[in-house]
C-alpha cells in the first residue's frame, strides 16, 4: 500500500490556531494577574514555552504522522505523535462515503472525507478537494460493482 499525507495547508491552519490561542492566553494573563510578580512571569514564560514547543515541534510531527492508504481490501488511516494509532475500514464493510466542504473550501481547496460502515467511521480532515472526490468516487464505485 502507498501511504499519502494530508495537505500541507493543515499545518498552516494549525499554526494560526495555535498562535491565536497563545495570544488569547497571554492577553488573559496580562489582564488578570498582577504585573511583574513571580506568578506573572512564570505564567508568561510557561505559556510562551508551550506555544513554541507546540508550534515548532508537535504540530509538524503531527502532520508527518497523519497518513492514509487505499488498498485492495481496506482503507487505512494512521495518526498520532505520542500515542500512534491505526484505523482500518474494510472496503466490503463501507456503507457510504461523504465529502464535506465548509465555507473556506473554495479558498483553501480542502475538504473532509468520511467513510462510514460496519465497525465505525473513518474521517480524514484537510484533504485536497480533488483527491477527496477521487477517493469518494473510487470507494463508492467499488460498492456499485
Amino acid at each position: 500500500m502507498h501511504y499519502e499525507h494530508i495537505s500541507w495547508k493543515a499545518v498552516i491552519i494549525w499554526e494560526l490556531l495555535a498562535a491565536l490561542a497563545a495570544a488569547l492566553l497571554i492577553t488573559l494573563i496580562l489582564l488578570i494577574f498582577v504585573p511583574y510578580t513571580w506568578l506573572w512571569y512564570l505564567l508568561l514564560w510557561t505559556s510562551g514555552a508551550v506555544y513554541v514547543l507546540a508550534a515548532f515541534l508537535y504540530l509538524p510531527l503531527l502532520y508527518l504522522s497523519i497518513s492514509y492508504a487505499v488498498g485492495r481490501d481496506a482503507l487505512v488511516y494512521r495518526s498520532g505523535v505520542i500515542f500512534p494509532s491505526v484505523k482500518v475500514l474494510y472496503r466490503e464493510r463501507i456503507a457510504f462515503v461523504s465529502v464535506y466542504n465548509n465555507p473556506l473550501t473554495p479558498v483553501l481547496r480542502l475538504s473532509s472525507f468520511v467513510a462510514s460502515g460496519a465497525g465505525g467511521n473513518l474521517r480524514i480532515l484537510f484533504m485536497n478537494t480533488g483527491r477527496a472526490q477521487e477517493l469518494a468516487e473510487l470507494l463508492a464505485g467499488a460498492k456499485l460493482s
